[in-house]
């Protein structure tokens, strides 16, 4: 019996793969063949277990991708998805989805990622939406929902590059670039691992954190030419631990990296933890600043 069954639950727990081209016409069935002529109508058809990809063209829609449901693009210089509307986000995501390969441009924001949701953003541009690239509904940190943000450049947006309500995330080796706030902004109690990143020529700071409640690791980041600090650290009293490794602070144009107190009661500062080894150069006030309250 286990040499017919076992074939049988292999199969029924396998992934679909569904294709979409713009530049087709006809028939609409999501094969090879004939594939969906919209990443939307693919997405209507698409269940769990489904992996839709998606050919050469730019594509002007606002898509939500379904739980489970995996969105590859052939290559982010090759598949554009273009908000149909600026006043919407151009991708929703929800729980255990995937978008990798693709450029998002010209919405509200160019990524919401949901509050329960399980996430992977992986080669992707996002870039020249009116507010934040990529935006972070705060779910707590937990394993089962953390987002995943790699290889991805994220540029020219309105506001931050990526903002964050509190989550666990893991943000390594994307370029986090020219955007109107903020490259990295983190509200309070979040969990993060940032490494590898360039974060430069942002109109505030590179990386900005509240200390209270949070665990934020950074490692091996090039934080560079900020209009702000290169790392802005907030504090209204709560202990928790920000830990700055092998990094290099540079020609940003207030502080390498700036301490500002929020409150009058006493602050545990003694959970940010600034590495021998991190770089500081050319930062217009200095590297580290002193504790500058602000009430």
């Amino acid at each position: 019996m286990a040499v017919f069954v076992l074939p049988v639950l292999v199969f029924a727990g396998g992934r679909k793969d569904m294709y979409v081209d713009g530049s087709k016409s006809g028939t609409e069935d999501g094969t090879s063949a004939h594939p969906y002529h919209t990443i939307s109508e693919a997405l209507k058809h698409a269940n769990n277990r489904t992996d839709v990809h998606v050919a050469k063209g730019t594509y002007e829609d606002n898509i939500e991708i379904p739980k489970g449901v995996k969105v590859f693009g052939k290559d982010s210089d090759d598949v554009t998805i273009r908000s149909k509307s600026s006043k919407k986000v151009v991708v929703s995501m929800k729980k255990d989805t995937t978008i990798d390969g693709v450029t998002i441009e010209k919405g509200k924001s160019g990524i919401w990622v949901a509050e329960n949701a399980k996430v992977s953003i992986s080669k992707c541009v996002i870039r020249k939406n009116e507010n934040d690239g990529i935006k972070i509904g705060g779910d707590g940190v937990k394993d089962s929902t953390r987002v995943s943000i790699t290889k991805s450049r994220i540029e020219k947006n309105g506001k931050d590059g990526i903002y964050s309500g509190k989550r666990k995330l893991s943000l390594i080796d994307n370029e986090i670039i020219n955007n109107g706030k903020d490259g990295i902004d983190l509200e309070s109690r979040s969990s993060a691992w940032i490494e590898g990143n360039e974060i430069k020529n942002n109109d505030g700071s590179g990386m900005k954190f509240l200390l209270d409640g949070c665990d934020i690791w950074t490692k091996n980041n090039s934080i560079r030419n900020n209009k702000r600090e290169g790392i802005e650290v907030n504090a209204y009293g709560g202990a928790g631990r920000i830990d700055v490794n092998k990094s290099k602070l540079v020609g940003n144009k207030r502080y390498g990296i700036a301490r500002v107190q929020r409150t009058r009661s006493a602050n545990n500062w003694s959970g940010l933890t600034i590495q021998s080894n991190t770089i500081f150069s050319e930062n217009s006030l200095g590297a580290i600043s002193r504790i500058i309250p602000i009430y």
